[in-house]
């Protein structure tokens, strides 16, 4: 389904499917990054997957569109072969050394991207990862709305608590594939916001009131 499923790290994207569906719907990327750990100031972005979702105007037609999708994994300046780093984003040393340029993957996703809004579970991290790594490659950082799965999960549930995406999936009846993999996470993310969307239509009738949700319901710890 996505390339790094069978060990590969091309970038995929099909620009035909994003343009030619772009005047019929609105399109909204759900995406999912792998790091070499979790501090914003040490660990570095090591790969993105993305998938996009088409929506109708009235957010009552949403549909995964798999054809429409974005993976690369960044080649690291040096590979780490410790097994315990490995461990933490699931790349080894094979897919790290066939992965591409970083400022190239970059630049890809930019013009894949669009100007479409991005969803992530537990945005702020993905987001800040991301644009780090726009930053450390001297490249214009996309102005794109960051979007945050977690808070609209809270909204839905009727709760405030700060869980994982494994407590989400379980709650939504939902199976991931890959998990701790960037493109099964990703996917199961973009199941888990379609499966809301009903609820969230309740309050939200478009992109602007999935975010005012999304900002109301910040999960606390």
């Amino acid at each position: 389904m996505f390339d790094n499923f069978f060990h590969k790290t091309k970038v995929k994207t099909d620009a035909s499917v994003m343009t030619s569906t772009a005047t019929q719907a609105e399109r909204w990327i759900v995406l999912d990054t792998e790091t070499t750990g979790l501090s914003l100031w040490r660990d570095r972005l090591i790969s993105i997957a993305a998938v996009a979702i088409h929506l109708e105007s009235d957010l009552k037609v949403a549909r995964i569109r798999v054809q429409d999708s974005f993976e690369a994994v960044i080649r690291p300046a040096k590979i780490k072969h410790a097994k315990d780093n490995i461990l933490i984003h699931h790349i080894g040393v094979g897919a790290q050394t066939a992965g591409d340029e970083q400022r190239q993957v970059l630049q890809d996703f930019t013009d894949w991207i669009g100007d479409a809004p991005l969803f992530a579970f537990h945005a702020p991290f993905d987001k800040s990862m991301v644009l780090n790594a726009y930053k450390k490659a001297t490249l214009a950082v996309p102005g794109n709305q960051w979007i945050d799965v977690a808070p609209l999960a809270n909204w839905v549930a009727r709760d405030s608590r700060r869980v994982s995406l494994d407590d989400r999936m379980a709650q939504f009846g939902l199976q991931c594939i890959a998990r701790h993999q960037a493109a099964g996470d990703m996917f199961v993310t973009a199941e888990l916001l379609l499966k809301m969307l009903p609820a969230l239509r309740q309050q939200a009738r478009d992109l602007k009131g999935i975010t005012r949700l999304a900002r109301e319901m910040v999960p606390v710890a």
